[in-house]
């Protein structure tokens, strides 16, 4: 029996092939982490029609056993000479505007040797780039678990950064009595805005997947996300050629691939005036971006189809296990959703001077932080003064 190798190589992305971009997807669905932005029909749109420059580069760890090669890790990383966080040449992932969540994909059943062979990588002589700086990572994950702890048997202090919280929702507590527990008395108001939004004409909730997502679907989203504050900042997809071609691309290429977009509308007499976009990795959904009407603010069209898709959720989901809400920490969303996981900043050095110069930044930073006025105490001391 032929004993396993692992080769990793830093890899052009224009040099895939077909091949390569369906294992790809493949390891995607076998991943440790879940991670819609790390898939394939994520990343390459977005190489595609929103990033300039020199392209960043595929970190690809396949395991070697004879003649046979089977991907476990991918890595979308740029090349940096160094930055105050991490001052010394190195790779930090690859993450665009729309990216909501960092990291690597990794076989769930290869995570300790895969990093340990990607540090063996950086770390052999004559390597310029000596650590990943990784942002959006999964603090208490088994990647991030696994990466300490290996730095730490090194001699090599990885470190976790600005840890914030982000919003999840576990579809088997789905259902009236979560959303009871998490409105409360604003439970019935929402009930009431609903009721208010009927007596304007028929009002349907879809949820949009098995059956794959209309064109319709895509062209309406692109027009009620561009509606309000976001068309008016230039900051919604539609409002570039870019920004549309990249999420019509992006949607179809999930869709095709397993039915791997799921969009929720709520609908008025037929036309959407709501519209959320989600995308499917593994066992876990991932919100991406939501649309509304502005005609019915009042009603909160946002928060209905929202409360809908909680009360639905078990039935129309029931092959996945959670939803990552990628919402930043004063989106509405958190009021809805109960579960919590923290992200940060994962920087994982392959060398002693690097390690070295991480924690040389890091006390810096603790120095400058613990300088910075403090009103509280300023006030505090003037009291006791006077």
């Amino acid at each position: 029996m032929a004993v396993a190798k692992w080769e990793v190589q830093l890899r052009p992305v224009n040099g895939l092939t077909d091949a390569d971009r369906q294992a790809w997807a493949l390891l995607e669905g076998r991943a440790v982490e879940p991670n819609a932005f790390m898939s394939p029909h994520f990343v390459l749109p977005a190489l595609k029609w929103l990033e300039k420059g020199k392209p960043p580069v595929l970190l690809w760890v396949e395991r070697a056993a004879g003649c046979l090669k089977e991907l476990v890790a991918v890595g979308v990383f740029r090349q940096s000479l160094g930055t105050r966080t991490f001052p010394w040449p190195h790779l930090t992932a690859f993450q665009c505007e729309h990216s909501y969540l960092g990291g690597l994909l990794v076989d769930a059943g290869a995570v300790r040797p895969v990093l340990e062979a990607i540090q063996a990588f950086l770390s052999r002589s004559g390597c310029v780039w000596k650590g990943l700086e990784m942002p959006k990572v999964h603090t208490t994950g088994r990647l991030a678990e696994t990466v300490v702890a290996l730095s730490g048997q090194r001699g090599q202090a990885a470190q976790l950064l600005g840890a914030q919280e982000r919003a999840m929702l576990t579809l088997d507590q789905c259902g009236e009595a979560l959303l009871r527990e998490q409105l409360g008395k604003k439970l019935n108001e929402v009930n009431r805005c609903m009721r208010r939004l009927e007596e304007q004409g028929a009002v349907t909730w879809h949820c949009l997947r098995k059956e794959g997502i209309p064109e319709k679907s895509i062209e309406e989203f692109l027009r009620l996300e561009h509606m309000g504050w976001k068309g008016e900042s230039g900051t919604s997809l539609n409002s570039t050629d870019a920004g549309r071609e990249f999420f019509r691309d992006m949607v179809r290429r999930f869709d095709a691939d397993g039915h791997r977009a799921l969009f929720t509308e709520l609908r008025l007499n037929g036309e959407a005036v709501a519209s959320t976009c989600n995308f499917v990795s593994g066992t876990m959904g991932f919100a991406f971006k939501v649309g509304w009407d502005p005609e019915h603010r009042k009603l909160g069209p946002g928060m209905l189809n929202e409360v809908e898709f909680i009360r639905k959720a078990r039935s129309e989901c029931g092959d996945l296990k959670e939803f990552d809400s990628g919402a930043s920490a004063d989106s509405f969303i958190n009021r809805l959703w109960p579960g919590r996981r923290d992200l940060g900043l994962l920087l994982m050095p392959s060398s002693r001077m690097a390690s070295m110069a991480l924690t040389a930044a890091q006390r810096l930073r603790e120095s400058r932080q613990a300088r910075r006025p403090n009103p509280e105490i300023d006030a505090i001391i003037t009291e006791v003064k006077a």
